[in-house]
Formats: structure tokens, C-alpha cells, sequence
């Protein structure tokens, strides 16, 4: 069968070398016209975790969550993978304003953390504490640097703030894992807006969650504090129910839907874990980089005054 394939590079997937939408055309063995599209991965060093997760975890765990395996192929030469998965087409590039879409996702979520602990087994090894620690000093110091750039320095005076959060970063997150009821539990790992898409499957409308690669185990509100977080600066409706949101997950997980001073103090915890995690770091590096235009650089600066705001949430809550 002669065919042709029409090769598209995909934004997103960090942790991946490189990512493409594949298009084939061809003719079936009835010679009539037929078209596949479908996602390849190329994936170096840790990020050639997400084949284990995608092969071992998913399809038990994730069931309609995540898009479909199609194939993994191994390549000798330099120890790296291809993945090949389910290409999603999207209904529409920003569903989120809908909120009955937006809990149906926390829902579905929160089926995933329920999963039962012995999942832990399938994760590939991953030692995240460590690399959160280096990751949030690092933030620390990149916050601390913008003493000596004018524009920035309303964002330095939050350094005493974040730098009480490092120091107390390890004792702070053994206590989130140790929350009662929520413990540990296996997470996405990644959730934000561009990770999250709602495609048409059967007859109705599903969210999607795409990027595995950072799957592992975790306080489920770090889950749900990212995926709020992230749409906050966005869409008007999430922040303005953020506890009606908040409230659908706990019900998804079978608890009661009352805030508790404990439970808060923990979701912001949570938060502030996700953006020393490398958030707020992106956000500073941007707006301190003179290459990027005026306009990118007004926005990380207030995308980092916003993952600020978080982690004097979190001092506020637990320091």
C-alpha cells in the first residue's frame, strides 16, 4: 500500500527531546482513501520513564485519563525510546470556562488518586524530593538576583518569605505526605492547563491528561493545587469557585466536602511545593531575560507575583 506521512512538531512535552503529530494517507486493502494520525515521543534519559508509565501503570490505573499506547520501540544506539500514543483532537483550545468540564476532570482525578497504593510498585524510580530541593533553592537564589534588576525588585522583597519555605521545605512535605486522609498517592505529577484537553469520545465531551513523564507518588493536593493554580490567572470562573471545584474533588475521592483550617493549610503547602518545583523559577528566569519582548516579560512578572502570592499562602498557613 503506497501512502504518504505528513510530520508536524508539537509544542509542549518538556521533558521530551522532541515530539511530533504524525498524519499517514493511504489506501486500505479495498483501495479506498483512509488517514491515521497518532503522537511520537522521542524520549532521552529520565523522561524514557513515561514508556514504563504508559506500558505499566496507565492502561491498570489511568483508564480513560490518559491517551491510548499504541506502541514503544527501544533504540540501542544512544538508550532512548520512541512512544507511539494516541494523537487527542481537541474540541476547542480553551474548554475550562465550561466548570461542569472542569470538575468532571477533577472527578476523573481523583479516581486516579484512588487508586490503590500498590501501583507504587509499576512507578519507575525517581528520587523527586531530592530534585525539588535543588530546584527550590535554586528558586531562592533567581529570586534573590532580582535585588539587582530595577523592574524586579518588588518581586525581592518576597525572598525572606520563600526563603523560610526552603528551609523548612523537608519537614514541611513530610507532614503533606503524612495528611490524613489524603497520604500518598499515585499523581500525574504535571497538571496545568496545556497538559489538559477535552476531546469527543462516544457520545460526549472528556478530559484528557497528556504528559505522563512526571507521574509518580505524592500528595494528591499538589494534583489539585497545580490544576487550580494554573487556570486561576485564566479563567475568572475557576478562581471565583474555587472551593465549589475544591469540594467536587473531595466527593470524588469519597470525603466530605467541609475546608477544614488543616485541610487548607495542606492544599497550600501543596501549592507552594508545585511552584519551588520549577514554576516560579520559569516565570523569574523569564522575566529577567533580555531577549524575550516587553510583553513576555510584563507576563512572567506577574505570573510570578502570582506563584508568590502562593508560597506567602503556605507561610501564612504552616510557618
Amino acid at each position: 500500500m503506497r501512502g504518504a506521512l505528513e510530520l508536524k512538531p508539537l509544542r509542549g512535552g518538556l521533558e521530551a527531546a522532541s515530539v511530533l503529530l504524525v498524519t499517514a494517507r493511504y489506501r486500505d486493502e479495498a483501495g479506498r482513501p483512509a488517514m491515521r494520525r497518532f503522537v511520537v515521543k522521542h524520549l532521552q534519559g529520565r523522561a524514557a520513564r513515561e514508556g514504563v508509565i504508559y506500558e505499566a501503570l496507565l492502561p491498570h490505573h489511568a483508564g480513560r485519563l490518559a491517551p491510548r499506547l499504541l506502541g514503544r520501540l527501544p533504540l540501542h544506539a544512544d538508550n532512548s525510546l520512541l512512544l507511539f500514543i494516541e494523537a487527542i483532537r481537541r474540541t476547542q483550545a480553551w474548554p475550562w470556562h465550561d466548570l461542569a468540564l472542569g470538575g468532571d476532570l477533577l472527578r476523573r482525578l481523583a479516581a486516579l488518586h484512588g487508586t490503590d497504593p500498590q501501583a507504587a510498585q509499576a512507578m519507575p524510580a525517581w528520587n523527586y524530593a531530592v530534585e525539588l530541593q535543588t530546584m527550590a533553592e535554586a528558586t531562592y537564589a533567581a529570586l534573590d538576583a532580582c535585588r539587582l534588576h530595577p523592574d524586579l525588585t518588588a518581586l525581592a522583597r518576597e525572598r525572606h518569605t520563600v526563603g523560610r519555605i526552603v528551609l523548612a521545605l523537608p519537614a514541611l512535605r513530610a507532614n503533606l505526605l503524612a495528611e490524613p486522609p489524603f497520604g500518598t498517592r499515585l499523581l500525574h505529577g504535571d497538571m496545568h492547563a496545556g497538559n489538559a484537553l477535552a476531546c469527543r469520545r462516544g457520545r460526549g465531551v472528556e478530559p484528557v491528561l497528556i504528559d505522563w513523564a512526571r507521574a509518580r507518588m505524592g500528595s494528591p493536593l499538589e494534583d489539585v493545587s497545580s490544576w487550580l493554580q494554573s487556570l486561576r490567572g485564566w479563567e475568572p470562573q475557576v478562581q471565583r469557585f474555587h472551593d465549589s471545584l475544591l469540594k467536587v474533588y473531595l466527593s470524588g475521592l469519597g470525603l466530605s466536602q467541609r475546608l477544614t483550617t488543616q485541610l487548607r493549610a495542606a492544599y497550600w503547602v501543596a501549592a507552594a511545593s508545585n511552584a519551588l518545583a520549577g514554576a516560579l523559577l520559569h516565570h523569574l528566569h523569564l522575566a529577567r531575560d533580555p531577549r524575550q519582548g516587553t510583553a513576555r516579560r510584563a507576563a512572567a512578572f506577574h505570573a510570578a507575583q502570582d506563584w508568590l502570592r502562593v508560597l506567602r499562602r503556605a507561610a501564612a498557613w504552616a510557618c
